[in-house]
């Protein structure tokens, strides 16, 4: 793996910016050799990493389901109130959650059920471009459902993404109440459902992600944290 990333699964560095000064000053040293590259390839359970005189384990895996409140970016900031904010206030030990990300993200307002974990290869699982795992949504409209603007949506809809036009791929819609909807994509482009109701000449007014998969939030409240283990989140994501 990249040694930028193993240094991450230490839980040595709170964030990627300081892994790779690490590197950058000469302070990283693989089987005694100092590497400056933070993309050098190497195998960590063949090779001896250090830093400085401490030696560098991966910490265990460790998957937890978090309800995200509204009001919360899922990046790490000074400026606004983050979900790693949040994770903070886990009573687990230091280098297992500086070690923690989320697998993909929900935007600012959005709430709902966002994967915490350190297990890399199940964060690319979930959000390489051609997985098929689906992720429901309850959604609130601000104006009443139009049934030819629903089938435009089912049926995939152009959006643009970063000024650049994309066609959804088809999404399954449950029709709840006036204005209120049950959407599954099994895509997850930014800001992608909101887009989707713009691109028909609505808006969502309220959104909050319920279940990715067999993964659902039961019943954990707003700000909320459930530890789950390997084997029941790989099971309930249909992942091997």
């Amino acid at each position: 793996i990249p040694l930028k990333q193993f240094l991450m699964r230490t839980g040595r560095f709170e964030k990627l910016y300081d892994a790779i000064c690490a590197v950058r000053n000469q302070k990283i040293t693989v089987n005694d050799k100092v590497i400056t590259n933070p993309n050098y390839f190497f195998n960590p359970r063949r090779s001896l990493a250090k830093f400085g005189d401490e030696r560098l384990m991966p910490v265990k895996k460790a998957y937890f389901i978090l309800n995200k409140p509204a009001g919360y970016i899922c990046q790490k900031s000074i400026k606004e109130r983050s979900i790693y904010d949040l994770i903070k206030g886990l009573k687990i030990e230091d280098k297992l959650r500086a070690s923690l990300f989320a697998v993909g993200r929900l935007d600012k307002e959005t709430e709902g059920l966002l994967i915490i974990t350190n297990d890399g290869k199940l964060s690319s699982s979930i959000t390489k471009p051609d997985s098929k795992i689906e992720k429901e949504y309850y959604a609130v409209l601000s104006e009443a459902i139009k049934h030819e603007g629903i089938k435009k949506i089912k049926d995939g809809i152009e959006i643009f993404i970063s000024g650049i036009k994309y066609k959804t791929k088809p999404a399954k819609i449950k029709i709840i109440g006036e204005k209120n909807i049950a959407i599954s994509v099994s895509e997850g482009k930014k800001r992608q459902i909101r887009k989707m109701f713009e691109a028909i000449g609505n808006s969502v007014v309220y959104l909050r992600r319920e279940s990715i998969e067999n993964l659902k939030l039961d019943g954990i409240k707003a700000g909320e944290f459930k530890e789950i283990s390997k084997e029941e989140i790989y099971k309930k994501l249909n992942l091997s």
